[in-house]
Order: structure tokens, then sequence, then C-alpha cells
């Protein structure tokens, strides 16, 4: 089930809407939907070992990008919500966007799309950015381009065939 694409897809996407709609409010949702992926997967193990160094690419990208100033997440630098976030993103890589993987350019092109996600947090409150949604997002769009095809590759490289 976990390794359906389709599954796969609609988790990600609850899971992303409780980490950057409800924030800490829904923190215990957004664990409980963490915590249901990682006891489906068949090898724990060989799931951790793929997703963490994408997680943690993803969290150093994210707080350094706080510290100087791309991001506000007011009190914190790096709120938990976010660091969630980064645990179910990894997750989903080879599952929902598996298609990536299918060429060279693929994460390339989608990474230039992924900074509408921080404007959509933006217009909901999770975040503030502090240049402004045009400036942000023409930072953010060349680091995604480059992220998303190392995240991916990453995965790929550390991905354990189902048995």
């Amino acid at each position: 089930m976990i390794d359906n694409k389709i599954f796969s897809g609609v988790w990600f996407q609850l899971t992303w809407f409780s980490c950057v709609f409800g924030r800490d409010d829904w923190m215990l949702l957004t664990a409980v939907m963490i915590a249901f992926h990682y006891a489906a997967v068949t090898n724990l193990n060989a799931e951790f070992n793929r997703v963490w160094p994408c997680a943690l690419i993803g969290i150093v990208t994210d707080l350094t990008l706080s510290l100087i100033g791309v991001f506000d997440f007011g009190d914190a630098l790096l709120p938990m919500w976010m660091v969630c976030l980064w645990w179910v993103f990894p997750a989903a890589l080879p599952r929902a966007f598996g298609f990536l993987s299918a060429s060279w350019w693929r994460p390339i092109v989608l990474g230039a799309t992924v900074p509408t996600n921080y404007l959509v947090g933006a217009r909901v409150g999770a975040v503030d950015l502090p240049y402004g949604e045009l400036t942000t997002f023409l930072i953010l769009a060349p680091i995604w381009m480059v992220l998303l095809y190392i995240m991916v590759r990453v995965s790929d490289a550390r991905l354990v065939p189902a048995q």
C-alpha cells in the first residue's frame, strides 16, 4: 500500500497540508501520519537510510535560508513542522515522485516550480518572506533546481528494491 504511487501522493499531500496549514496546532496529526508511513514500509532501516540524507540536505538548506533572512518563521529559525516536512518529502520521492528519476532534466525543471510551495506557505501565514514573493522565488528557484536533482539522485542511489 505505502509503495502505491497514488496512495503515496495522497499521503504526501495530506501530510504537507497538516504541516503547512496546521503547523504546531496539528503536530499530533502530522506525527501520526509520519509514524504511519514509517510503520508501513517493509524495510525500516532501508527507508531511513534512503530518507535521512535528503532530509538533512533540506533541513540544512532551509535553516541556512532562515539564518540569512530569506525566511522568517517568527520565534524559531526552523519550526518543528518544517523539520517534519523534511522527513515527509524524501519518503515520497521514489513513490509519488518516482517519475523524476526517468531523466536527468525532470528534477531540474520541476525544481524550478518548488518555490511556489513556500509562496503558498507565506500566504497562509506559515512563513514570512522578508525579500518579497518575487525576489524569494528568484532566489529559491535555482537552489531548488539543484537540490531536487541531488535529492532524486541520492534517493535513487540508496533505494533498496522491494522484495
